[in-house]
């Protein structure tokens, strides 16, 4: 009688709470095997997680989010975390953020345990995991791309750069690229206010996510709406290394990460990504205080075998200014009339233009007003206008004589490294001194210039030691905490103000005190012209307020402004020469006034190291340094 309402109460179980009894000798067996093993403490283990060493000791995972971990105590317990692990996979319950059964939510953490391990998948609760298998066939894999738009320095966020990746598609061209799917890691940004946006980003206010959007959407918004250049670096890995990264962005949809805008940034989850795909290219583990995405590309580059083929993809107003270049100076004058006044097109004056250069001319105005529509508010106007280019540019049966659309700066990977070092020597006050400078990141407009924005500057925490040979001492000369300078060219077609924004200690001489440490803010903002005369030549006007503080001032600070103005050429390839002056006036604290003049030269001995020579006078006090950097 017994026996039968056992049988009884048994055949009434679910049949998952049956399944959980009868699976439980074989999940006993696979934990003691990993356990045997040590996977928890495997390096692919711990990528997979995203685990690093922790200050305190142990390991801590980077990621942020609750539902990553199918452990309580996942996110520092590596071990806790793979058998937890482990017996979800018993299980049909719904885990994470996406709501699916753990082999399909996180199945590559599935995958290389049922590899390690031998699981025998018929033990196990069946799972189709139908989801991923239709974000897969839609991805159509083929090959992996990193994409790297170039810097943009109206958004503090894109100030260095960008790195993502795109999923090449079988069968894929040059032309239908454009179509594939992309992995983006970004914040999200929650304030409008710069100041909050600045302190959030440092200190990891904002989340971070995983995204996979079409890639015509983000080389839209990189290539018309940001005016960034993009670079592609197609990678050579197997078809093994590829679905390991796959599947690993795939489970990253259940994580949220700190964004931090230096270090855990899009370049550095990338590189993570990379490294799960092949765990002996190590790149992100290489950077342990900032993440920039060159330093990235660069790495990339860099690993013998990894990079198969670099495409260069210009955005619209690199077309719009090579394709200006090519034009005559009457041709010019008919697209600078003609972006006013469309009508021209008809013109019977124009129309009597070789047919070719009547191509050549609409192209370029087409390219313009597509662009304005693009960044301008009154975007419908622009579309109507360019309307009319087409329709005469229709009724030419010709092609308009190739342009060649070369990049405004050279590929990311073959410019300097970000960190930098110098030893000089120098004058003044009527006595040497020795100088060893030191800058974390990042360029400055005298650097090597090939692979950064031209007239892009930001430098951030350097520090100048010096050691003055007649009175013997050594001391802090100078210490930056932020120069960012934007010198960016206006013309009839292009009008973008140049800007400044400086943070640092000083050393002045200033009431007869010849060494007297003082901080400063500057801001300015101006305007940049171009020409060509030798190579490349910008003349640049900025106006400023400065504020100043310390012992040295009467009431220990000043208030004022003042204007700089000043001619950068790049006379060679690897020399350049820039000189300036300003003029200040502090009406406020200590009541005084300053001319400063400047005069610099730069000459590149290799890719990462340069020759310096630098003139300075403030007040009446002269300087004269002569530098060797080196790039790091």
């Amino acid at each position: 009688m017994i026996l039968s309402i056992a049988l009884l109460v048994l055949c009434l179980l679910p049949n998952t709470a049956r399944g959980q009894d009868s699976a439980q000798p074989y999940l006993q067996l696979l934990l003691d095997r990993a356990k045997a093993m040590a996977l928890h403490e495997q390096r692919y283990w711990h990528l997979l997680l995203h685990y690093r060493s922790a200050l305190a000791g142990g390991v801590e995972s980077e990621a942020d989010e609750p539902a990553f971990f199918l452990s309580p105590d996942g996110k520092t317990d590596p071990e806790a975390e793979l058998q937890a692990t482990l017996s979800q996979f018993f299980s049909t319950d719904l885990v994470g953020r996406s709501s699916q059964p753990a082999r399909c939510a996180f199945i590559a953490r599935y995958h290389w345990l049922k590899s390690a391990l031998a699981i025998d998948e018929s033990r196990l609760p069946p799972q189709s995991c139908e989801r991923f298998r239709s974000w897969l066939a839609e991805l159509n894999p083929a090959s992996i791309t990193v994409i790297f738009p170039s810097a943009f320095m109206n958004n503090p966020s894109s100030m260095f750069g960008h790195l993502l990746l795109r999923v090449d598609q079988k069968g894929q061209t040059e032309r239908t690229s454009i179509l594939a799917y992309t992995i983006n890691y970004a914040a999200d940004v929650t304030t409008d206010n710069g100041i909050l946006f600045a302190v959030l980003g440092l200190t990891g206010g904002f989340k971070g996510y995983f995204s996979t959007h079409p890639y015509y959407i983000k080389a839209k918004e990189y290539g018309d709406f940001e005016n960034r250049d993009i670079w592609e670096y197609r990678l050579n890995l197997t078809e093994d290394q590829m679905q390991r990264l796959l599947m690993h962005g795939w489970e990253l949809g259940n994580a949220a990460f700190d964004y931090f805008y230096f270090k855990e940034n899009c370049a550095y989850q990338i590189l993570s990504l990379l490294d799960v795909a092949d765990p002996e290219l190590q790149l992100a583990e290489r950077f342990w205080f900032y993440t920039f995405p060159s330093d990235g590309i660069r790495m990339i580059a860099d690993k013998p075998g990894l990079v198969k083929d670099v495409t260069f993809r210009a955005a619209r107003s690199t077309r719009i200014r090579r394709g200006r270049e090519a034009l005559s100076a009457e041709e010019k004058s008919w697209l600078s009339k003609m972006v006013a006044d469309t009508k021209l097109s008809q013109s019977e004056a124009f129309t009597r233009l070789p047919p070719e250069r009547q191509a050549a001319i609409l192209e370029v105005v087409s390219d313009y007003l597509l662009y304005k529509g693009a960044t301008e508010e009154n975007s419908a106007s622009f579309e109507s206008r360019n309307r009319s280019i087409l329709l005469a540019r229709s009724k030419l049966t010709v092609k308009p004589f190739p342009t060649k659309i070369t990049p405004i700066s050279g590929a990311p990977d073959q410019g300097h490294s970000t960190m930098r070092a110098g030893l000089g020597v120098g004058w003044r006050e009527g006595e040497f001194f020795n100088e060893a400078n030191f800058r974390l990141a990042f360029h400055d407009l005298l650097d090597p210039e090939y692979g950064y924005t031209p007239g892009a500057q930001i430098q951030a925490l350097g520090v100048t030691l010096r050691h003055y040979s007649r009175s013997d001492h050594t001391r802090i000369e100078k210490l930056t905490l932020l120069d960012i300078l934007s010198l960016s060219p206006v013309d009839a077609l292009f009008a973008s103000p140049s800007w400044k924004i400086n943070a640092a200690l000083d050393t002045i001489q200033h009431h007869n005190c010849n060494f007297c440490r003082t901080g400063n803010l500057n801001v300015g903002i101006g305007l940049t012209r171009e020409s060509s005369w030798l190579n490349r030549e910008i003349y640049f006007g900025l106006a400023e307020f400065t504020t100043e503080v310390g012992r040295v001032f009467h009431g220990n600070h000043r208030v004022g402004g003042g204007l700089t103005v000043g001619a950068m050429a790049d006379i060679t390839d690897r020399w350049k020469f820039a000189v300036s002056g300003s003029y200040m006036n502090f009406p406020l604290g200590d009541k005084s006034d300053e001319w400063r003049l400047a005069a610099q030269q730069r000459y590149t001995l290799k890719r990462n190291f340069a020759l310096r020579f630098d003139f300075n006078q403030r007040a009446r006090t002269p300087e004269l340094l002569f530098n060797l950097q080196a790039f790091f």
